[in-house]
């Protein structure tokens, strides 16, 4: 690698996202993390931007610094560096914000060090969820969104199973964001062990629909299978102005309307922008109510590839699976690339 800074960026992602706990994640327009990294004689790391103060500061105890070392480990590059994160997805709100530096940190890796790009996809997501591991447990979801974008559906992690869809631009995102915190892994502790077969059974009907709708940009439909039976009502009273920022959405013509990952954000569908506007300002209201500072955000997907240029060409869509048998790649049209890797 050259002398001078190499950058790249990482979008927000929504993760569960209704009923697809641990597997549906949206990538989000708007909010981003970029990180920078640069030759030196020994390894440091210094973070800016939002709520920098409260992020760790230190290689080892940045999710952008284990991520490099971790892809470091996996390729044998030995090169120290000095790495620069610039926050722009705050942090414990749900939207992906340790994700956002891994995938940054992982794709300024991958434009420094061309050889680690032989990794491919698979290898890039294993190395760099050391970082998530450290903060939050082993979760592929926001990661793989954060370098994906889209909508990535997660069928497991091993063997990794995942297919990439783009979102139709008709449905809008409203996002109110509040001003406290919720820890993902605390939201995880108090998770059940066990699932009603009822409550397993809604979840995986509407998680099926959901896919269905967002690829075919159908908003009306798509709110009404955000309904989650397993993570959200156990979670919810956690998030105070929850139940008020969930009606105010509803009231002001959200089609649908669920936690951002495990909050403290929350999100409605909107079928434009206009009334996404209005959704984010009642949501915001609502948390106001209960005491609470909130920012709204008005967005939708990105569609974009942020590894695009860095690893196998996928179109738009495509799926990544890798089980046993020789190493493949099919195309069945030039927006669809099926890979199969042993």
């Amino acid at each position: 690698m050259g002398a001078g800074w190499i950058r790249a960026r990482a979008p927000a992602t929504i993760a569960n996202l209704g009923p697809g706990f641990d597997v549906f994640v949206l990538a989000v327009r708007g909010p981003a993390d970029e990180v920078a990294v640069r030759p030196a004689t020994r390894d440091s790391l210094q973070v800016h931007g939002v709520e920098a103060a409260g992020i760790p500061s230190t290689f080892s105890g940045n999710t952008a610094g284990i991520a490099i070392e971790a892809l470091r480990a996996a390729t044998g590059i030995s090169q120290a560096l000095e790495i620069r994160v610039v926050k722009g997805i705050p942090p414990g709100r749900g939207l992906g914000s340790s994700a956002g530096s891994c995938a940054a940190a992982a794709l300024a890796f991958l434009k420094a060090f061309p050889k680690s790009r032989d990794l491919g996809i698979a290898g890039v997501l294993r190395a760099a969820v050391e970082g998530e591991a450290a903060v939050s447990g082993r979760h592929f979801d926001n990661l793989a969104g954060a370098l994906l974008g889209g909508f990535v559906i997660l069928g497991s992690s091993e063997p990794l199973l995942l297919t990439r869809e783009p979102v139709r631009p008709r449905i809008a995102l409203a996002i109110a964001i509040p001003n406290f915190v919720l820890r993902t892994a605390d939201m995880r502790k108090i998770l059940p062990p066990v699932v009603p077969l009822r409550d397993a059974v809604s979840n995986v009907g509407h998680a099926a629909i959901l896919a269905l709708a967002l690829a075919r940009g159908d908003a009306a439909l798509a709110g009404c299978c955000l309904e989650d039976r397993f993570a959200e009502p156990v979670r919810a009273p956690f998030l105070d102005g929850y139940a008020e920022a969930r009606s105010a959405a509803l009231k002001a013509g959200a089609t649908g309307f669920g936690l951002c990952g495990s909050g403290s954000s929350v999100f409605a569908f909107a079928p434009n922008s206009d009334v996404a506007g209005s959704l984010a300002d009642a949501m915001c209201d609502a948390f106001r109510s209960r005491g609470h500072a909130a920012i709204p955000l008005v967005t939708a997907v990105d569609n974009r590839v942020p590894s695009a240029g860095l690893l196998p060409p996928f179109g738009r869509r495509f799926s990544v699976l890798l089980g046993r048998g020789p190493p493949s790649i099919s195309r069945s049209r030039p927006s669809e690339i099926s890979s199969v890797v042993a």
